[in-house]
């Protein structure tokens, strides 16, 4: 009974303040859409799009079920699902703009100019980016994100917490499971605070609630994946390193290709909104330490400054992401997740200080540039799959009547030419000024699908469904590129050099 009238209560004080705030929700909602009207304008297909779309096939073999339920019901069909594109996409930047409001309040920001910067860190993080590229995934990917900020609404309600993070662990695990670790960024967050203000009574009791829930949300996702009975795609995304006899090694590689990623961003001209942000972030802390040098200094601040230093290391740690861990690393933007999230912590340095006028300038200096930058980035790449689609169109355009003719003469009824890819298609000529020395973070954004062996660029030839969706693979693809002049040339260009012989044909973009 308590329970439910807190909730009411709770849901009543939300209504009232959207009713007092409705000026000030429509400027982020709009920020959040303006934000990604670059990916909306290109209307393009990406990467699991490609094939998600004429197949119609749900997320289940990835343990994905609530994807698949959620999608299901929103395309309502039962056997296939719909991308809903745009609105998909729309929903989805708002869901994330609503999941770093819901942080920064829950913390206790009430401020509209903090809410306002709060609310977009999270949605205009680069690595963020690529989620809301995908016309399918992108709403179930940040409804994971609005379920590990939710139960913190209710952090100072110690039963209605526990459930919710339960609840909130379950559901992020099976709506994508990388975002789970995102919880524990948001808690560190919570119990930095507490510590700071001396309530660690709150440290055990939260800190305790919140480690039982994560693992009993955790073996609930795991229960429920056997009950089921979700046929997993069998790979090593899912297996742990911590047993491997050159574990230091596993590590070493995990960090380099950690740096590599991340690296495509701190090495380019980001790097200075990097440097801006540290610096007005800093500034921000040193007024907190003179004003507050007299309160805090006492025999205890060892102590909190060391469990502090620890609670950052951790955010760090989890931050870093799943792929440190397992035996596949998938080092995509999407698998940095936490990076949106542990950015807050210079949010937090700034806006611990007394209310003022400054403090606002302060914030809005030091986050403004990396948002902005967001915004380029999101141009820049929206311009940047249009113009490679473009040119891939061009290019299949080019090659589909040689394999049409070819098929009909060549080919019996039932067969369909297989196609193997060599070498690596060009980049679009009008994407010369976004490159690895000006823009390299796009390159990882925008992935060239027809590169050598990778399957996706086999469905990307396939557009107009007039070759076989056979992917050749592993020992047979090597066989045939090993054997290339055995099949006679049919075509030849600046571009690419096309071999056919019985039912197989190679586009060889290296031109040998």
């Amino acid at each position: 009974m308590f329970e439910n009238s807190f909730l009411l209560k709770k849901y009543y004080r939300i209504v009232d303040k959207i009713n007092n705030n409705k000026t000030f929700i429509f400027l982020i909602g709009i920020v959040s859409i303006i934000y990604i009207l670059p990916i909306l304008l290109a209307n393009t297909y990406y990467v699991d799009d490609l094939n998600r779309t004429v197949e119609g096939y749900d997320w289940e073999h990835d343990g994905r079920f609530s994807s698949s339920f959620i999608m299901h019901l929103l395309s309502f069909q039962s056997e296939i699902v719909y991308s809903l594109f745009p609105f998909s996409n729309i929903s989805s930047v708002l869901i994330l703009s609503l999941s770093g409001f819901i942080l920064c309040y829950a913390i206790g920001v009430r401020n509209k100019t903090q809410l306002f910067i709060g609310s977009l860190i999270l949605t205009t993080c680069p690595f963020i980016l690529e989620i809301l590229v995908y016309r399918f995934d992108c709403i179930p990917i940040s409804l994971s994100f609005l379920c590990v900020v939710l139960p913190f609404l209710f952090y100072k309600n110690k039963k209605i917490f526990f459930i919710t993070s339960l609840l909130g662990v379950l559901l992020s695990l099976s709506f994508y499971q990388t975002t789970a670790l995102s919880y524990c960024i948001v808690l560190c967050f919570f119990l930095i605070k507490d510590i700071w203000n001396n309530e660690f009574r709150n440290v055990i009791i939260n800190g305790g609630l919140s480690f039982i829930s994560f693992i009993l949300g955790f073996l609930s996702y795991q229960t429920l994946v056997k009950i089921l009975k979700l046929e997993l795609l069998k790979d090593d995304r899912g297996s742990f390193v911590f047993k491997d006899e050159n574990l230091k090694q596993v590590f070493k590689d995990r960090y380099v290709g950690l740096q590599e990623l991340v690296g495509t961003l701190t090495n380019s001209s980001y790097r200075y909104t990097l440097y801006c942000l540290l610096t007005f972030s800093a500034i921000g802390l040193l007024i907190y330490l003179k004003t507050n040098v007299k309160k805090y200094f006492n025999n205890i601040l060892i102590f909190k400054v060391v469990a502090v230093s620890i609670l950052s290391m951790l955010i760090i740690i989890f931050a870093a992401g799943i792929n440190m861990v397992v035996y596949e690393p998938r080092w995509v933007p999407r698998g940095m997740i936490g990076w949106g999230f542990a950015i807050y912590a210079f949010y937090f340095l700034i806006i611990i200080n007394k209310e003022t006028f400054f403090k606002n300038v302060l914030l809005v200096t030091a986050f403004t540039p990396m948002i902005y930058y967001s915004f380029i980035i999101s141009s820049q790449l929206g311009m940047y799959l249009k113009n490679q689609d473009e040119f891939s169109d061009f290019i299949i355009n080019l090659v589909s009547p040689k394999l049409v003719d070819y098929e009909r003469v060549k080919v019996t009824e039932h067969q369909r030419i297989k196609l193997v890819i060599k070498g690596t298609i060009k980049r679009a000529h009008r994407n010369n000024t976004v490159n690895d020395k000006t823009m390299p973070f796009i390159n990882k954004l925008a992935p060239v699908y027809e590169n050598n062996g990778w399957g996706w660029g086999i469905i990307r030839m396939n557009k107009f469904n007039n070759i076989a969706s056979e992917y050749i693979g592993g020992e047979k693809r090597e066989q045939i590129l090993k054997n290339i002049d055995d099949y006679p040339v049919i075509d030849r260009n600046i571009y690419y050099t096309l071999r056919l012989k019985n039912d197989i044909a190679i586009i060889d973009f290296d031109n040998e």
